[in-house]
């Protein structure tokens, strides 16, 4: 073959591609998504099929074991086992089974040295466990492999903002020529500035790209979701509205996510809105489903997320709440909180939650160590008074009960100073299950009422916590 046909059937094989890939995103179904994941496997181009292996996934008991091989090999997921695998295989830990993948990447590594998405996939699992250096060099060489290629400048700047850096991120997308040109790094630059508390050079850019429609809405949602995320304070409700609409019109994953958080502020109603077929919309079902009281759905959508984002705290961190108070016990609630300090052990919120936990399990002197790790905060914040409870439960696990009741009223007192009704609400029911495990009298009243306001506030959270704690002490009685 001479290079003048060779270049005919590359240029005939990307044509191919292109097709498929549109077909997928005008009308997603599992017989597209294999079609597009296998050309793309087969032209070592998986780069652009990572949506639909994603949507292969989600829709696992549609399709063959071979195909969901195929889709979690270009995602960099482990193969766990068919429709149904679990986030972590009966037989290992969630550590364990994250360094055999370890291992594996890097085997695939030593054949392919100068593939940058190669060295993303490793940088992200050593992310997820909690291995920086590594990781950050991983990154980089990905970046000197490939300083302009979308995929690489996307998954350096979530990096950076996972480890705190935000600045650095912005940095390197200013320094990008190809920004200024890009829907999708304009979106990365003016979400990392806001992290980073700066002002996004991409708004103005940004807002002419809109309006003018400059480019297919497929690659306008996240910047649409950005700017009227960024919006929300200055601008007027009506026009913000009008941009997380734009970012509805084929929303990505993370654009979902942004508007049902910010649709809320400017009565943007999402009701008949069709997202479920949104590739990779773990986050945005896991918390739709959480609010409508589907909890065990829920979790399975955070678990899944978790999947497609090891190295985030988020989804592990929901996934193991959930889990703490849907499972007979806190071993799983423990192993997911584990997992998520390993990419984030400075956090004090899962410091907190892993104490609470391991209390819960009987683990008092490593709850007390966990719970030593958190900063101090005054008891008058949100954190501060959760740390409160928490040393509450341990002191009553103790058998310190006075300390105990001093602990969890001095919680509750604080939440009330500060109006945080669900924050007084939870202290109270987890304060009344430790007086029930005493006997003590005033128990029943103070659980009842507890669950009449949260039944009566019906925020998921505190209906499946009353729900929980009532349970538990009926076992106790």
């Amino acid at each position: 073959m001479d290079a003048q046909h060779a270049a005919r059937v590359r240029a005939q094989a990307d044509v191919r591609l292109l097709d498929l890939q549109r077909a997928f995103t005008t009308r997603p179904t599992v017989g597209r998504a294999a079609e597009l994941t296998g050309t793309a496997t087969l032209l070592r181009r998986v780069e652009s099929a990572q949506d639909a292996a994603a949507y292969l996934l989600r829709h696992a008991a549609d399709t063959t074991e071979g195909v969901l091989r195929g889709a979690r090999e270009i995602l960099g997921l482990p193969s766990l086992g068919g429709p149904g695998m679990t986030l972590i295989p009966p037989d290992e830990s969630a550590g364990a089974a994250m360094k055999h993948e370890v291992r594996r990447l890097r085997a695939n590594l030593r054949a392919f040295d100068r593939n940058p998405l190669a060295h993303l996939d490793l940088a992200r699992m050593y992310a997820s466990l909690g291995v920086s250096q590594k990781a950050e060099r991983h990154l980089r060489v990905a970046l000197g492999l490939a300083p302009q290629h979308r995929l690489v400048l996307r998954a350096a700047v979530r990096y950076y903002v996972h480890i705190q850096a935000p600045d650095e991120a912005v940095h390197l997308l200013r320094r990008q020529p190809r920004t200024a040109q890009d829907p999708w790094l304009m979106a990365a630059e003016i979400s990392a500035a806001m992290v980073a508390d700066l002002t996004p050079r991409s708004v103005k850019r940004a807002r002419e790209a809109l309006e003018r429609r400059e480019f297919h809405p497929q690659h306008t949602s996240e910047l649409a979701a950005a700017l009227g995320t960024l919006e929300l304070q200055d601008a007027k409700a009506k026009k913000v509205r009008r941009l997380l609409q734009q970012a509805l019109e084929q929303p990505t994953e993370n654009a979902l996510a942004q508007v049902q958080w910010a649709a809320p502020q400017v009565r943007l109603d999402l009701t008949g809105t069709q997202w479920q077929d949104v590739p990779r919309n773990f986050e945005a079902v896991g918390w739709a489903s959480y609010q409508t009281q589907q909890y065990e759905a829920a979790r399975s959508a955070y678990l899944a997320w978790l999947r497609d984002e090891p190295f985030s705290a988020a989804p592990a961190l929901l996934a193991g709440y959930l889990s703490h108070l849907l499972d007979p016990t806190a071993s799983r609630a423990i192993e997911l909180t584990r997992l998520a300090l390993a990419a984030s052990p400075e956090d004090d919120l899962l410091l907190n939650n892993m104490a609470f936990y391991l209390a819960e399990d009987g683990q008092l002197e490593l709850a007390e160590q966990y719970l030593a790790r958190a900063h101090l905060f005054s008891p008058e914040t949100e954190l501060g008074l959760t740390l409160r409870a928490t040393q509450g439960l341990i002191a009553f696990r103790r058998g310190d009960h006075q300390r105990g009741r001093e602990l969890y009223e001095q919680a509750i007192v604080a939440a009330r100073a500060l109006s945080l009704k669900d924050y007084e609400l939870l202290a109270t029911l987890y304060y009344s299950r430790e007086l029930a495990r005493l006997q003590d009298p005033s128990a029943g009243a103070r659980l009842a009422q507890a669950t009449l306001a949260a039944n009566r506030i019906a925020e998921p959270g505190l209906v499946l916590t009353a729900q929980r704690v009532t349970a538990d002490v009926r076992a106790h009685l």
